[in-house]
């Protein structure tokens, strides 16, 4: 564990006294963060694939249970109070959206998950009480499918429960930690 620890210390810098790490960010310009095809204002506006891209990447490098701090570096001549403002609004609402539609994305996969079980429970049901006659080869075909199609609803229920809503779990602290991120400006 102290080996891991020390590998992402060596690429991150680590604060102790908040139990965070910091990701640094390299910029010409606050413009930099924002995507230059939305022409929405400034505060409203998309962040850039390539910034969430980059925060994401190095987000997922670092384990959830730790903070982060995002440090911005700016030349010392671009200086705007109300620039760095719009900047963390503009980042607040980015990932407040994408936060709230995988809040969305893991309310229907549990409602799946429901809709699954039920249908894989009529399915069995139905399939093991129903007996046709041994003569219909048509009804016994039917029968097999109702049958096979209540295990495939089934399985679609662990794999939703063990597979789907665990990495979506996931996605969503970490889209949380990123929302939670401190931005700070440097200036150089």
């Amino acid at each position: 564990m102290k080996r891991l620890r020390k590998y992402y210390q060596d690429i991150y810098k680590y604060e102790e006294a908040d139990k965070s790490y910091v990701i640094n960010v390299s910029l010409d310009a606050y413009e930099d963060v924002y995507d230059e095809w939305d022409a929405s204002p400034f505060k409203k506006r998309d962040i850039e694939d390539e910034f969430d891209d980059f925060i994401r990447d190095s987000s997922s490098d670092i384990p959830l249970k730790y903070g982060l701090f995002i440090d911005l570096f700016l030349p010392q001549g671009e200086y705007s109070e109300k620039k760095e403002k719009m900047l963390i609004e503009a980042y607040e609402n980015f990932y407040q959206f994408k936060f709230r539609r995988e809040l969305k994305i893991k309310q229907g996969l549990h409602r799946k998950v429901i809709n699954y079980l039920v249908l894989a429970i009529i399915f069995l049901f139905f399939g093991y009480f129903y007996s046709p006659s041994m003569e219909n080869i048509f009804l016994k075909i039917v029968k097999e499918g109702i049958f096979i199609g209540g295990w495939v609803f089934l399985w679609e229920v662990f794999t939703l429960l063990f597979i789907t809503i665990f990495e979506e779990n996931r996605e969503v602290r970490m889209i949380k930690r990123l929302l939670l991120a401190q931005l700070r400006f440097i200036y150089r």
